[in-house]
């Protein structure tokens, strides 16, 4: 259903009635799909949640591809929200949430990973074809760049009024992009001392008793330091503040739209230069101590159970990475629509629309070039789980303090796109 007419609507908006959403009968013998169901070694079934109805209206949810957000009533009760995706290929972040999933069996089998609770953050993702999928709704979270910065009431703007503003320091990174790299630091130098990072404050403002404080203030930490390195391993990039999101009962971190792994942010047209996402906001959240102490030291933990278990986990990348099903190489397309220009946003739009009639099948390109890629992205995942970094084999503890170096070197923050926002 194309939603653009709505575009500008906020709240809800009625499902017209020549929908096929409004037509489907016999749902109580739907199980709602974006629930877990856990595996039962009897085979027994019963008492599953089905689908009794959906919500008359939706809500449009940010986006170029304007998703769109319904309400489905289960058997139980429960209203559970789903996000609904068209023009989107989900294949890859189903198989990146399975991958989660291994992760956290491993680290739930540790016993220095399970007494810190180092697991990662899933949300069901049931692809319904190439182009289409629903997402489980994270329900009681909120974008990083939406408390930060995105808002009236956003953080910055409460506590650092004088600050410059995100849209002046974006302005700067944007006008700076066609500068040298000397010019472009010193910019972000600029920037970076005239926005000072206010992440404490979240867990301030939502956990007024000292104790609890605490205690979510170190379940964040122990959150960013396992999603770190198990991004890492896996390569995902793309990670700018929208696409991180910050649960408000728990504090801990959730990591959406998985489209770009296996190190494709490194082949866009602004190469993506950290390992991971840990700007000066990210680490102000975690207090005096910063990224040493509880956040190195979870680093290291989950770090060593992923070497230790690298056999497994290079068995089913290597499955995923040679399945003839899903793309998960970086096209120009998909770059463009990922650092598109203000003034580029009609274009892509059209290229999408485009690609919509005629997806494009790696089946038909060059199946040699190809595995070739697939090749070098498993060798270098092999070459992360061995500790081998630019040419040198490095202990745990060595790995880990020379990918937090990387991803706060300022050098590096400062050449990466600006709606990355680096400075944030």
């Amino acid at each position: 259903m194309d939603a653009s007419r709505w575009k500008s609507q906020k709240g809800g908006i009625n499902i017209p009635s020549d929908q096929p959403i409004t037509k489907l009968k016999d749902l109580e013998d739907v199980v709602v799909p974006t629930i877990e169901i856990k595996v039962d070694p009897s085979g027994k079934y019963e008492n599953l949640v089905t689908i009794r109805s959906f919500k008359t209206q939706f809500h449009l949810a940010g986006g170029l591809n304007l998703p769109k957000i319904i309400d489905c009533v289960g058997s139980d009760g429960i209203e559970r929200r789903q996000l609904v995706k068209g023009r989107d290929d989900l294949r890859q972040d189903a198989v990146m949430q399975q991958v989660f999933q291994m992760c956290n069996t491993l680290l739930q089998e540790n016993t220095e990973t399970r007494k810190r609770k180092l697991t990662i953050r899933r949300y069901k993702v049931v692809p319904l074809s190439q182009r289409s999928g629903v997402l489980e709704w994270c329900s009681g979270t909120i974008p990083l760049g939406d408390f930060l910065v995105n808002t009236d009431r956003s953080a910055h703007k409460r506590y650092r009024p004088k600050d410059y503003s995100n849209l002046d320091c974006q302005s700067k990174m944007v006008q700076a992009q066609k500068k040298s790299f000397e010019e472009k630091y010193a910019i972000f130098i600029d920037v970076c001392q005239k926005f000072q990072p206010v992440f404490r404050y979240f867990c301030m403002e939502k956990f007024l008793d000292p104790a609890v404080w605490f205690e979510k203030r170190l379940a964040y930490t122990r959150s960013v330091a396992t999603s770190s390195i198990v991004g890492y391993i896996l390569g995902l990039g793309d990670r700018h503040v929208q696409n991180i999101l910050l649960d408000e009962q728990s504090a801990e971190l959730v990591h959406i739209d998985l489209g770009v792994a296996f190190e494709q942010g490194k082949i866009l047209p602004t190469p993506e230069t950290v390992p991971f996402r840990l700007t000066r906001d990210i680490v102000d959240g975690m207090g005096i101590t910063g990224v040493e102490g509880v956040f190195r030291r979870c680093c290291e933990k989950t770090m060593a159970v992923m070497r230790n278990s690298q056999e497994a986990l290079l068995t089913i990348v290597e499955v995923l990475l040679y399945d003839p099903l899903f793309d998960w190489t970086m096209n120009p397309l998909k770059a463009l629509y990922l650092q598109q220009r203000p003034e580029d946003e009609a274009d892509v739009g059209s290229s999408l629309n485009a690609a919509d009639q005629s997806c494009s099948k790696k089946a038909n390109g060059d199946n040699q070039t190809f595995n070739k890629v697939a090749e070098r992205v498993l060798m270098r995942l092999q070459e992360k789980l061995k500790g081998v970094e630019e040419g040198t084999v490095l202990s745990v503890g060595g790995q880990v303090n020379l990918l937090i170096q990387q991803a706060m070197d300022p050098k590096n923050l400062s050449r990466l796109f600006p709606g990355w926002k680096a400075w944030v």
